[in-house]
């Protein structure tokens, strides 16, 4: 995944890959604007996700469009700030490779 191989004898495959997870999102994260715009933006992208989905009434549907927008689009600064893609672009190109295998 990545480039990024780890490997412990002994370890099933998916703690392997859930190590190889963690070293590389740590990686893609060590910029500290990045990393403090990620600590607002990801709780806030799931919050509004969480009031499109599961709150009804009033502007719940506004907001929460709203909250998911903002989140994802700290997200992307933060990557723009480091110089490296946002994970779900990422994620899609590794699916997309495998794909076309």
């Amino acid at each position: 995944m990545y480039g990024l191989k780890i490997k412990v004898q002994g370890e099933g495959e998916a703690l392997c890959k859930v190590k190889h997870f963690l070293v590389d999102y740590a990686h893609r994260h060590s910029h500290p604007l990045n990393a403090l715009l990620h600590i607002i933006g990801v709780p806030l992208a799931f919050f509004g996700l969480y009031k499109i989905l599961f709150q009804r009434g009033g502007n719940s549907a506004g907001t929460g469009a709203a909250c998911l927008i903002l989140g994802y689009w700290l997200q992307y600064l933060g990557h723009r700030k480091q110089g490296n893609e946002v994970g779900e672009v990422t994620l899609i190109r590794h699916l997309l490779r495998k794909i076309k295998r």
